[in-house]
């Protein structure tokens, strides 16, 4: 059929689409290697992760909206060593193999190049690269977004008899995924299941019944994990996802702010001016991956099997919930979506080549793409190396506030109570206090403080502006 061979005009002719999609994860990981700062120090939300099962400071206090994959991931790490360097490496290796195992997946379902096309394409985005050694949930959600659904797509569609470990893997990777980013994988899971309840209607019945089975299986226990939590830490399940929700505010419509996030920064408030301008090279770059997508899925609805649909719809899914999301803009959170629609790009992508082969030579059909490729990365390279710059220098303070504390002299155990207590905290091997980053120390310190304080910690109160100086409960604290 002309839809299981898509791109086999080029193949054979080039090197392997299994041997291209191990070069575009080496290729990944080379990129963090060159463009990314090794010893970024850890954000916020990357210190509460680390300091879970971290050799050299207490558990932060865990958010209702957070889960055990993350710190779960870097455990063997950060219980043997506090090297940022080497944590970071560790990352950028696992985020590597995972987008290479994800993708690969997805071979059965999409013979050719397809399956390389769209791993470059979404390997190549800032985001992706940027958030390849971060320690942050995102990136490992996309991943698991991407293989769940080739895995349910080849239970139901591949015309083979259905495998055991095909059925396994579907069970592990549903059970997983709500341990990154539950409500992502409630919704991801949600929009799969509600496709291969259509594709019941298909002569595969007894297939898809079996990946619903497995699905259906896993998410029972990646969730009953969470219900459990909310049990014993939350009372009821209810009340956890109303403290999870707590901050999100009033929804409302967010498509213009993740336009003008398309180039960063990382994270941005829901003002309007909050994340910027409109990039220009951005809206550019986000028309073009559309019009791959659209001519991916036009193609292979003309040859009778859209199969592109269903990544393409499960993406729109996940997007939609961010597209309202009230609280903060982060590019991060899309990473999902982008994961899926580079499937249909990709198809999008293998498509323009095949046409351009038949019309024009080989090589400059080869050209054509390496152009569009080319352009797609030259732009997102601009973009991480820009984001990467900011970063760093939003966390490099920290590390040499840290230094000059342990100059001054402390003693432990020791409480960090304040600006950045987190990220301070896991430097110093102190317990976190409360965290106040970017606003004022309230006029009362928190009772959990003062009971460190009581019990003989060493509390050091860190405060940002002239302003904090005079909060009533630390005037009388000695001043460094």
């Amino acid at each position: 059929m002309a839809d299981e061979t898509s791109g086999t005009v080029l193949r054979n002719r080039l090197i392997c689409p299994q041997a291209s999609l191990a070069l575009v994860a080496i290729g990944y990981a080379a990129a963090q290697f060159l463009l990314l700062t090794p010893d970024m120090g850890l954000g916020h939300d990357e210190a509460v992760y680390a300091s879970q099962f971290s050799n050299n400071d207490k558990p932060a206090a865990y958010h209702a909206s957070r889960g055990w994959g993350t710190p779960l991931l870097i455990a063997p790490v950060v219980m043997v060593t506090d090297s940022i360097v080497v944590l970071r490496g560790y990352l950028t290796v696992v985020s590597a193999l995972l987008l290479f195992g994800a993708f690969r997946i997805w071979f059965p379902v999409r013979p050719g190049y397809t399956v390389p096309a769209a791993a470059a394409l979404f390997a190549g985005c800032w985001t992706t690269v940027l958030y390849g050694h971060a320690v942050m949930p995102n990136l490992y959600t996309a991943f698991g977004a991407v293989a769940l659904t080739g895995l349910a797509l080849r239970v139901a569609l591949v015309d083979k008899p259905v495998r055991k470990a095909d059925l396994v893997m579907t069970a592990i990777v549903a059970a997983v995924l709500p341990l990154f980013r539950p409500s992502d994988a409630m919704v991801i899971t949600v929009s799969i299941a509600g496709a291969m309840a259509v594709l019941l209607f298909s002569s595969r019945r007894r297939a898809v019944l079996r990946g619903l089975l497995a699905l259906s299986v896993g998410s029972a226990a990646g969730f009953g994990q969470w219900t459990l939590e909310a049990m014993s830490r939350f009372d009821n399940p209810i009340k956890r996802l109303e403290a999870a929700t707590k901050s999100f505010g009033t929804p409302q419509w967010l498509v213009e702010h993740h336009v003008r996030a398309l180039d960063g920064p990382t994270a941005c408030g829901t003002a309007q001016s909050a994340c910027g301008v409109v990039p220009a090279g951005g809206v550019i770059w986000l028309m073009i991956a559309a019009l791959l997508v659209a001519v991916g899925v036009l193609a292979t609805w003309r040859s009778g099997r859209a199969v592109i649909l269903v990544p393409l719809v499960v993406g729109c899914g996940i997007a939609v919930a961010y597209l309202y999301y009230p609280g903060m803009i982060a590019p991060r959170y899309l990473l999902p979506g982008w994961g899926l629609w580079a499937i249909p790009a990709g198809e999008g992508v293998v498509r323009l080549a095949t046409a351009f082969q038949q019309r024009i030579r080989l090589a400059y059909a080869v050209a054509c793409v390496c152009l569009l490729l080319g352009g797609h990365l030259y732009l997102n390279h601009g973009y991480t190396v820009l984001n990467d710059r900011f970063l760093d220098l939003s966390t490099r303070h920290v590390k040499v506030l840290a230094k000059k504390i342990r100059k001054l002299g402390f003693r432990k155990p020791c409480v960090i109570y304040g600006w950045r207590a987190v990220q301070l905290a896991h430097h110093l091997d102190c317990d976190p206090g409360a965290s106040f980053s970017g606003l004022p120390l309230p006029p009362v310190t928190p009772k959990p403080v003062l009971a460190k304080m009581k019990a003989g910690y060493h509390v050091i109160a860190i405060y940002r502006g002239d302003s904090d100086r005079y909060v009533t409960d630390i005037t009388s604290w000695p001043e460094y």
